[in-house]
C-alpha cells in the first residue's frame, strides 16, 4: 500500500512541475487556477504531492499504518 501512495505522490509532484496538458488543463486544475492563479495553485499542488509522498514513505518504513 505504501508504494502505491508513494507513486501517487511522486506522480502529483512530477506533473505539477512539468505541467502536462492532461493534468494541468483538467477541469479541476483549470478551476483552481482561475480562482487563485497559476502560482498559488502550483504551491498547493506541490504541498499536496509532498504530503502524499511523505505518507507513502512513512507507510513503507512502518512509522504509520494506513490500512
Amino acid at each position: 500500500m505504501g508504494f502505491i501512495i508513494l507513486a501517487a505522490g511522486l506522480f502529483a509532484l512530477i506533473c505539477t512541475v512539468i505541467k502536462p496538458s492532461f493534468y494541468w488543463e483538467s477541469r479541476k486544475a483549470k478551476r483552481m487556477r482561475k480562482l487563485m492563479g497559476d502560482g498559488i495553485t502550483t504551491v498547493i499542488y506541490l504541498v499536496i504531492g509532498s504530503a502524499i509522498t511523505v505518507a507513502g514513505l512513512l507507510e513503507i518504513f512502518g512509522v504509520i499504518n494506513l490500512k
